[in-house]
């Protein structure tokens, strides 16, 4: 199923502003937060960003990723796979496909893998 099947069928109209969003957000290779988006498209307005990622996460459009310190991240949900969250940097990596250990009746949305980043670590 495509991205517009997706929306349609989530009951959203593909509207100018949501286009935007997804369009940037397909543009990315790695999640970005509400101030990261906002460097790309300054004329989004706060509340309308957070009320339409709630929206495309809770139909399963985007995923959201936390921060330790709160803060979110988003991207395009193509498939399910791993993050790293560097710990001194607070960069998040996108990682490779990689099988995921499911233990018996549980569905994993995400992974995530905390630590330092290779600069982080040799410095």
């Amino acid at each position: 199923m495509n991205l517009d099947e997706k929306i349609t069928l989530n009951g959203f109209r593909l509207t100018a502003p949501r286009k935007k969003i997804l369009s940037i957000l397909g543009a990315q290779h790695h999640p970005i937060s509400f101030e990261e988006y906002t460097l790309l498209d300054p004329a989004i307005d706060k509340s309308t960003f957070y009320r339409t990622m709630q929206a495309f996460e809770k139909a399963d459009i985007i995923h959201g990723i936390e921060s330790d310190e709160g803060k979110r991240y988003f991207e395009l949900s193509e498939n399910v796979h791993p993050h790293f969250i560097c710990q001194s940097c607070r960069t998040i990596v996108c990682l490779s496909p990689q099988p995921i250990i499911s233990p018996d009746g549980y569905i994993i949305d995400s992974v995530v893998y905390k630590g330092k980043c290779p600069e982080c670590s040799s410095s």
